[in-house]
């Protein structure tokens, strides 16, 4: 059974620009179903940052037409005895590898199935050790986005698929431990804290976050209310609460890490 009206392949890749592996995918999914629209979320995730991948994937799946299909590919364990996969949700399509980087964005929109993609006649005829992404993934989201409906016929239906969680907050009566999850390219820091988190943990009450030596006490509705030069937290658009700096780099400043370890702290007890 298919959809009559081809759908959209959204790409994710740790590929960059420089070279041609990206480029190829979409070759592969126009001569598969040219009629397919293909967006490029991103193909500059950090290489083999699985972390990273996952986060992307979840603060921004949800703003795409239903029924699209995602071919993620950060990919480190690539002709090893890994598994590709498909997961089917409530709205969308997941294909990439069994590594966890799918497992977020899927698991928030509710898996309803997930299937060990084995059946060849899906993929392309001859399938590489080094680019699955172009042999395997990128087939199957095309023929997906083609309109094949029932997934079970591309390989074996899986009880569950490998997660990957977000670092945990360690909690404390009057503190939070936090980490940075993400660094964007304006240097913004993001953490493991959703805005409406930090609401109800703060309830309007003094605080402070420390992050190296710095101590950031303020927060704002947008970038523009900040003085220059000055530290301070916003909600972000993926609703994560983050460090930002008006019209500088707050990363560099601080000299923040991907995975870098922050407190927060209620000043009125």
């Amino acid at each position: 059974m298919s959809r009559n009206k081809p759908g959209t392949v959204v790409l994710l890749t740790d590929f960059g620009q420089q070279d041609i592996f990206a480029g190829v995918l979409k070759g592969v999914i126009a001569s598969i179903s040219p009629e397919s629209k293909v967006i490029d979320l991103t193909h500059e995730v950090n290489p083999q940052d699985i972390a990273q991948g996952s986060f992307l994937l979840s603060a921004s799946y949800s703003y795409f037409p239903k029924r699209s299909v995602f071919c993620v590919i950060v990919d480190p364990g690539v002709g090893s005895d890994r598994k590709g996969i498909c997961i089917k949700t409530n709205d969308y399509y997941f294909v990439g590898p069994d590594n966890g980087v799918l497992w977020q964005a899927a698991n928030e929109n509710k898996i309803k199935r997930i299937i060990h993609l084995t059946t060849k006649k899906y993929f392309l005829d001859s399938v590489s050790n080094t680019f699955h992404g172009r042999d395997i993934f990128a087939p199957v989201a095309a023929h997906i986005s083609k309109g094949l409906e029932d997934i079970a016929i591309l390989g074996k239906i899986l009880e569950k698929c490998v997660e990957y969680h977000f670092p945990k907050i360690e909690r404390n009566t009057f503190s939070l431990g936090l980490t940075i999850i993400h660094i964007d390219r304006f240097g913004n820091v993001t953490l493991n804290l959703k805005e409406n988190q930090f609401r109800q943990f703060t309830q309007k009450r003094r605080f402070c976050l420390t992050l190296n030596d710095a101590r950031i006490k303020e927060v704002y509705s947008s970038y523009a209310k900040a003085i220059d030069g000055e530290l301070f937290l916003i909600g972000s658009s993926s609703g994560f609460l983050e460090i930002s700096l008006k019209n500088s780099n707050a990363a560099k400043i601080l000299g923040a890490k991907y995975m870098d370890k922050a407190q927060l702290k209620i000043l009125d007890q």
